[in-house]
This record gives C-alpha cells, structure tokens and sequence, in this order.
C-alpha cells in the first residue's frame, strides 16, 4: 500500500526536535545481546513508501499507545547482513515526526542481535542497553502530556524496563504497531518468525476502534513481503513472506 511519506536526514522537516530528560533502568544489570555500539544505528522513521508493515490509526489526536509483542527467531544463514526493527509509535503516518520505541533486529555476519531504541525523529535514535533474545516477551508504551513525553520498554521475561522522559512539539495524528525494514530498503530481509503484536491500545482503547484503521505492507516495487492478519481489538500477526 502506498502511502505518502518523507526520506528521514534528507529533507524531512524538523518539527520534532527533542531533548532526552531522563532515563530509568529497572530490574537487574543486563548487556545487551550485541553491544549497541556495535551494531548499525538507524534512523527508524519512513524512508520510502515500501518499509512499513503494520497498522496505524488516524482520524484524531493521539496521546498514548501501548502494546506488547515477542521478539521473532531469525534464520541469518538465509542471507547477507539485514536489518528490521518492530516498534510502537505516535506519529510518522501522515506527519514528519515519530515519537517511537522498540528494537532493531539484525544478522551481521550470520549472527542474530537484537538492540534496543528509543527515538524523537526526526532527533536521533538512542540505543540503551538490555538483553533482547528470541521468545523473549516485550511491552511498550509512548504517551504524551503537554510537551513531554515518556516512552517506556520492558523485557517481562529478562526483567528490565526502561523509561525515557522526552520533549517534543509533535503533530500526534496517528498511531502504529510497525515492522520496519531498515536501511535503504532493497537489501535482502532475513526471514524471521511471525510477529504477534498484543493488548494495542491508543488512548486507551483497543487499536482497532481507537479510529480510522490503515494496513501497510512492506513491499518491494509491487511485490509485497509482508502480510498482516486481521486486526482483532488490539492484536494481528505480521509474516514475513520472501527472503
């Protein structure tokens, strides 16, 4: 489906702009699978109209959405490196802005890693550490009150949860649930095991009656790559399709 969007750090606009407050570390002491400094940094913001898997909701202002997943096994003998990241998120469907957070999940070199973000875009992203693997049981929330905004992330089968406060002047006209592939959008996808978003709700109600509902697929040209089930409340299965 496309949809019209911006190529974020070319020309996207900075309406975002935002400054990190303060972070919180719950739980015990975690590294991550693949140190954050050692794996490629992404922007995770639309690039193309091709990248995004998922739902977003629009029709009003948004101030809050929450939702959980399981991060997905991935076969990294199938391919070269590859990079994709699930994520929930405010703004970015039809605006130059997102207030995010979720994780990338790469093969570098036939090796599985996972890497934590948070992100204002169109400021950067700020990888934080906190074991991500396979199986694993994520939860995370974005909401916003006045110009501040908390995105939270925890890992309820490792035991961490982290919190970020933020500030931004942001457009918050959609809401999402998204698979992104990263980077420049034409490389080679590892295949990865379904990923079953959980419990979406924007502004505290379920995803799918939060307002008008909008399903992307990650496509290349017009090949998609990706299929979302039904959105039932606030839960759906994204499949990767192609290698």
């Amino acid at each position: 489906m496309a949809i019209s969007g911006y190529r974020g750090g070319l020309a996207s606009v900075a309406v975002g702009a935002s400054v990190l407050l303060a972070a919180t570390l719950a739980g015990p002491a975690a590294a991550a699978t693949a140190s954050p400094t050692s794996v490629p940094h992404f922007n995770h913001a639309r690039h193309s109209d091709q990248i995004w898997g998922g739902y977003a909701v629009t029709g009003t202002k948004f101030s809050s959405i929450s939702g959980s997943w399981t991060a997905p096994s991935l076969n990294c003998s199938a391919t070269g490196d590859s990079y994709v990241s699930p994520w929930i998120g405010i703004d970015g469907w039809n605006s130059d802005t997102v207030e995010q957070i979720g994780f990338d999940q790469d093969c570098i070199n036939g090796v599985a890693s996972y890497a934590a973000w948070v992100e204002m875009y169109p400021a950067d992203s700020v990888y934080f550490s906190g074991t991500i693997k396979a199986g694993d049981h994520i939860t995370a929330s974005v909401s916003v009150s006045g110009s501040t905004w908390t995105l939270t992330e925890k890992n309820t089968t490792r035991g961490w949860s982290k919190t970020f406060h933020m500030t931004g002047n942001d457009q918050r006209t959609s809401a999402e649930a998204i698979v992104e592939d990263l980077g420049d959008g034409i490389q080679p996808v590892a295949p990865f095991s379904a990923i079953t978003f959980t419990g979406l709700t924007a502004n505290g109600k379920a995803l799918a009656s939060a307002g008008t509902v909008n399903s992307t697929d990650v496509e290349r040209g017009s090949t998609p790559l990706t299929k979302n089930s039904a959105l039932s409340g606030g839960s759906f299965k994204l499949s990767w399709l192609h290698s």
